[in-house]
C-alpha cells in the first residue's frame, strides 16, 4: 500500500509544460522531460511532444513496432535525427517485458490507433500503470493488481456518453451501401488511423470496394496492413477509376472543408465528438459518423471498477474533464487525484 504522498511525488508525477508522464526514476511517457528512456505509446502529435529533445537526449526510445513505423512516416522525427531515432529505439511487442537499471517495462494491448500501447511499470515494489488513450472493447485489456492507475479524462464528464456507441457501424455501413448503390463514389474524411479504422470496418462487413487515397494515406495504411489488418484492393488516388464502376475514397479531416455537395457523391465526416446521434445527416450529401477512438464517460468508470487500482491519477496534462472524473470517482468509493493540479 503506498504510505503517503510524497512515495507517489517520487513515482508518479505529470509535468504541466511538456505534458510528460514521469514514471519511476528512469521514464517518461508521451513528452520530453529529461529521463533515460522515452515511451512512445502511440504516433498522435499530442503524444510525441519533444520526441526530437528525447531523442537527442535519452538512451532509448521505446514503443511498439508499428508505432516506431508511424512516427517515422508521420513526419514526427526531424530528417536529420531519423539515423540516432533508429539507433536508439527499442521495439516491444505486447504482453512483454524489459528491465531498465532494475526497473521492469511492460506493454499491454488497447483500442485507440493501431500500434497504441498501455504502459506498466514495476519500481520499488510499487506497480504503475497507466491507460493512455483508449477506448474500452475486447482490444483494450485491463491492467490489474496496480498500485497507481494513470488514466485519461477526455470525456471524462457525466454528459459524456454515448448509449448508442453499439450501432454506429451498422448504421454506417448501410448508409455507405445507399451512397454505392445512389452515386458510385463515397469520399471518407478522416484523420489517419481513424481512416484506417473504417477501412478495416468496411472490409470486416465483408465490402471489398476499391479504396482510393493520396500518397500518405497509401503508405499508413501499408503499414497497417504490415501489422495485421485486412485491408486490400486499395490504391493511390492518380489510379485510372475507369476500371471501377465504384469505388471509396479516403481524404484526411483537412479537406472536409472543400467536399462536393452538388449531388455526384456521398460524403462521410468521421468524428469522435458526436454523442447525439450514431449517424446524423448535416447536409443533402454529407453523414457525420460517430466514430470515437476514445473512452465515454462509462467506459472510464468501467475501467477503473474493473482494474481495481489502489489510487486513480487522472490526466490533466491534456484535454478533458479530469475534476469531474475525480469527483464521481470519489463518489464510487475511489481515492483519485488530479495531475498536475
Amino acid at each position: 500500500m503506498l504510505s503517503s504522498m510524497n512515495d507517489i511525488c517520487n513515482l508518479v508525477n505529470i509535468d504541466s509544460d511538456s505534458k510528460a508522464i514521469l514514471i519511476g526514476r528512469n521514464f517518461e511517457v508521451d513528452g520530453f522531460c529529461k529521463r533515460n528512456i522515452r515511451i512512445i505509446t502511440h504516433a498522435h502529435a499530442d503524444h510525441v511532444i519533444g520526441l526530437n529533445k528525447s531523442i537527442m537526449y535519452s538512451k532509448h526510445i521505446v514503443s511498439t513496432p508499428a508505432t516506431y513505423e508511424l512516427v517515422s512516416e508521420l513526419g514526427y522525427v526531424n530528417n536529420s535525427l531519423k539515423p540516432v531515432y533508429r539507433t536508439k529505439s527499442i521495439l516491444l511487442d505486447y504482453f512483454n517485458r524489459i528491465d531498465f537499471d532494475g526497473e521492469i517495462l511492460e506493454f499491454y494491448p488497447v483500442e485507440h490507433i493501431i500500434g497504441s500501447t498501455q504502459v506498466r511499470v514495476l519500481t520499488d515494489n510499487y506497480v504503475i500503470g497507466y491507460t493512455s488513450d483508449f477506448k474500452l472493447t475486447k482490444n483494450t485489456f485491463i491492467m490489474k493488481d496496480l498500485d497507481v492507475l494513470i488514466i485519461e479524462a477526455t470525456y471524462g464528464d457525466p454528459v459524456w456518453r454515448r448509449p448508442f456507441k453499439n450501432d454506429v457501424i451498422e448504421y454506417a455501413i448501410d448508409i455507405l451501401n445507399e451512397g454505392l448503390k445512389k452515386y458510385g463514389r463515397v469520399v471518407v474524411y478522416g484523420y489517419y488511423g481513424k481512416l484506417q479504422e473504417f477501412m478495416k470496418i468496411i472490409r470486416d462487413r465483408g465490402i471489398d470496394t476499391p479504396f482510393l487515397m493520396n500518397d500518405k494515406i497509401y503508405s499508413i495504411t501499408r503499414i497497417v496492413e504490415k501489422y495485421g489488418w485486412r485491408i486490400g484492393n486499395f490504391y493511390r488516388l492518380t489510379f485510372n477509376t475507369k476500371y471501377f464502376d465504384k469505388y471509396i475514397v479516403f481524404e484526411h479531416m483537412n479537406k472536409a472543408k472543400y467536399r462536393r455537395i452538388e449531388g455526384s457523391v456521398m460524403n462521410f465526416v468521421l468524428t469522435g465528438r458526436e454523442f447525439e446521434e450514431p449517424v446524423r445527416k448535416i447536409d443533402e450529401y454529407t453523414w457525420l459518423i460517430a466514430l470515437s477512438d476514445h473512452a465515454d464517460f462509462d467506459e472510464l468508470i468501467n475501467y477503473v471498477e474493473i482494474s481495481q487500482p489502489k489510487l486513480v491519477i487522472i490526466d490533466n496534462s491534456r484535454d478533458g474533464y479530469p475534476y469531474s472524473l475525480a469527483r464521481e470517482l470519489e463518489k464510487r468509493g475511489w481515492k483519485a487525484i488530479v495531475m498536475p493540479p
